[in-house]
């Protein structure tokens, strides 16, 4: 694109040079390259506009704003009155140009693990864009379109959201053609309110369905959508693809599936609930899974979900990326089932974003925790503090930190001996400094 064609999209009013070419759409001052179309955006803790300067020494040729302003000599600038809604814009005229066939993924969990195994095996057939880090926010999924090439066959998109009608303002700009929910559990409660909250929002994924897109659902949330009964396909438990057999290894999760076995190099039960979704995408897309077995094996996760870091003397499970009692509960059973002679201790950290409900599900996860065959739980943080009274209520050994210092120090008792540590936490817990204190990477 060039800056006289980024105005008539957003409607803005152009500065300096239409003729400048940009070659890709950034949001982030530290991040921007040569080439790049700056967009200034405003957020609660920084303002973009204090970063325009710094983005045009830094290669940046046009930048979208709500000030005004004057670029330098042969670049350009875009004055618009909204610079969300301009990026907006930019990734609804993409999209619009798109020929090829857009994956829309959500759920309470799972959907960057789903995301990331749909685009590894839909590269195998055809060049494939997917949304990339983190970003399926308000501001992530129209930053992914505005850069979408419009050469490759598939885009697999993730859609987050944190409370009700942020699914579907995503859905509008994104119009997927294969719609996925990954799974529907405690998320984000103090934004949607309630599980009621949760399950309306998620089903936005569906709202405007055409009569040629399809949903890939898991089998129990029928109960919870009206779905068309020839272009849903579900999977998991009661659904049309399941798998059997699982055995988890500390080389990753294996399952048998349409009388094949198939493995995955990540060490998780719900991986293999991501691997039925994206199944279920290649299925609708007129492929046989089945004959992906191979390209499944190569897959070896994301970092900071349920990826073994072997140590030497000790292994650590990192699913440190993010928490919430779905997710908990999936990670804790992964442990419990895993074969290994080796010791199995969990250090788990705060979910944080679950309002009134809090209290009761990390009480609830002590609970669960004191259920399994794992040897020992290591609590860290103020909320924390409910799931350690209930596991000890119960008889089973745990310690509880609210310092981390303290918690990476103790721990650094059990790094050893062949040991298997799982740590989880959500990412204000910062969980993922742990690792790297044990692992004699960094001081705390």
């Amino acid at each position: 694109m060039k800056a006289e064609e980024v105005s008539r999209v957003v409607g803005g009013d152009l500065k300096g040079r239409g003729d400048v070419r940009i070659k890709r759409v950034c949001t982030d001052s530290r991040r921007v390259e040569e080439g790049d179309l700056f967009v200034a955006l405003k957020g609660s803790r920084f303002d973009g506009h204090d970063f325009i300067e710094e983005a045009y020494k830094k290669g940046a040729v046009c930048v979208i704003s709500k000030k005004e302003i004057r670029p330098p000599e042969g670049k350009a600038a875009v004055v618009v009155r909204d610079t969300l809604e301009a990026l907006r814009d930019l990734g609804r005229f993409r999209r619009e140009a798109f020929k090829g066939t857009v994956v829309g993924i959500t759920g309470s969990v799972g959907k960057t693990t789903t995301k990331e195994i749909t685009a590894h095996l839909l590269s195998e057939v055809s060049p494939t864009y997917r949304s990339y880090g983190n970003l399926n926010s308000q501001i992530g999924v129209p930053l992914v379109l505005a850069n979408m090439p419009l050469s490759v066959r598939y885009a697999v998109i993730e859609i987050g959201a944190s409370g009700v009608g942020e699914v579907f303002r995503l859905v509008k700009i994104t119009r997927p053609s294969i719609r996925v929910l990954t799974a529907i559990g405690e998320e984000h409660l103090e934004g949607f309110g309630s599980m009621e909250g949760v399950i309306r929002g998620n089903g936005e994924i569906f709202q405007e369905l055409k009569e040629e897109d399809i949903a890939v659902v898991p089998a129990y949330v029928l109960k919870f959508y009206d779905l068309p009964k020839g272009r849903t396909i579900t999977f998991g438990r009661g659904g049309e693809l399941v798998a059997g057999e699982v055995r988890l290894t500390e080389r990753g999760t294996e399952f048998t599936f349409q009388g094949e076995r198939f493995r995955v190099g990540v060490l998780s039960l719900g991986v293999v609930e991501n691997v039925l979704a994206s199944f279920g995408v290649l299925k609708a897309l007129g492929y046989d899974p089945r004959e992906f077995r191979d390209r499944l094996s190569e897959f070896r996760g994301v970092e900071g979900r349920m990826r073994v870091l072997d140590f030497g003397n000790f292994k650590v499970i990192d699913d440190t990326y993010n928490a919430n009692p779905p997710s908990v509960r999936n990670a804790l059973k992964t442990l419990a089932e895993l074969e290994t002679r080796s010791m199995k201790i969990a250090v788990l950290g705060d979910m944080l974003e679950l309002g009134q409900y809090s209290e009761r599900l990390h009480r609830e996860i002590g609970a669960f925790s004191a259920d399994l065959p794992i040897d020992l739980v290591i609590f860290y943080g103020e909320e924390m503090r409910f799931a350690y009274e209930e596991r000890v209520r119960r008889g089973k050994e745990a310690l509880h930190f609210t310092s981390m210092e303290d918690l990476a120090d103790a721990l650094l008792k059990w790094a050893c001996c062949k040991n298997i540590i799982l740590l989880k936490g959500s990412r204000g817990m910062e969980m993922d400094r742990v690792i790297k204190h044990i692992g004699g990477a960094e001081r705390l």
